[in-house]
């Protein structure tokens, strides 16, 4: 008899198979992939695989990617009464958008972590701000940050309680953990459930939802989680052209911003 696959949070064995590879955990709530593979994330990822992806390299996407690191910014400082002393950890910074964002916003202490020798030179070189070139497990461990980020990292950790435990351990009192990461409670996995299937990320470990990603956060000691839609596609329910789309955009957009359903979602929980 075949063993289940255990989750990589909770250490259960799984009981809901979604494809060969993508189970789900009744306990957590999640999804993982037991096929699982690290990849490298060298000058090419950031320039021509994003640009196949998204039609600009990373480099040339900053305006975007700078707008919504202001949006962020907002959901996190509201926490503080201001910048004055605040420090900020951010895990997979790339290129460095989100610290540069950080910068001008105020907030002086800053440090980045990421793997990439590319886009950890951009952001020193272009921004002048510290970024250890190293693997999250491998980092120093010894200092306290008033906020610790990761937009789009936590999916690519092979264990990533741990990752959650760790960040936890670093934060000071009151302080902020912000994340984005993928949603398996969206429209692409619900109405294109072969489609989301056939692209997942082999680089994925793990998709969230909203009540997994509080459920999991609240078990590692975060007092207060809220989580927040990170995309906006009823194009992906409803094609735009529809005569039904004018009628049903407008309910799904209550609905979408009320229950954080989308493709991706952004989680700010509080030490």
């Amino acid at each position: 008899m075949t063993s289940r696959p255990l989750c990589p949070v909770c250490g259960k064995p799984s009981r809901h198979e979604i494809s060969t590879s993508l189970k789900r955990c009744a306990e957590c709530g999640i999804i993982f992939n037991t096929e699982f593979k690290s990849l490298s994330y060298g000058r090419d990822y950031f320039i021509d695989e994003y640009r196949e992806q998204y039609g600009k390299t990373y480099i040339e996407d900053f305006d975007n990617i700078y707008s919504m690191a202001q949006g962020r910014l907002d959901r996190i400082l509201c926490h503080f009464r201001g910048t004055e002393g605040l420090s900020l950890l951010d895990l997979g910074c790339a290129a460095g958008f989100f610290l540069k964002a950080a910068k001008d916003r105020g907030i002086e202490d800053l440090l980045g972590i990421e793997i990439s020798p590319f886009a950890a030179q951009h952001c020193r070189e272009n921004f002048g701000i510290e970024v250890i070139e190293s693997p999250f497990n491998n980092a120093d461990n010894s200092r306290m940050f008033s906020v610790i980020s990761s937009w789009f990292f936590l999916e690519h950790m092979a264990e990533p309680y741990e990752v959650i435990q760790r960040v936890y351990s670093m934060l000071e009192d009151g302080g902020v953990f912000a994340l984005g990461i993928p949603s398996w409670f969206g429209p692409s996995f619900h109405f294109n459930r072969k489609g989301w299937i056939d692209t997942h990320p082999q680089d994925h470990m793990i998709d969230l939802s909203p009540s997994s990603a509080k459920k999991i956060l609240k078990k590692a000691g975060f007092r207060r989680v809220k989580v927040y839609r990170s995309g906006y596609h009823p194009e992906r329910v409803v094609k735009k052209d529809s005569w039904v789309y004018p009628l049903f955009e407008p309910p799904y957009n209550l609905f979408s911003r009320v229950t954080a359903y989308s493709d991706t979602i952004e989680i700010y929980a509080v030490k």
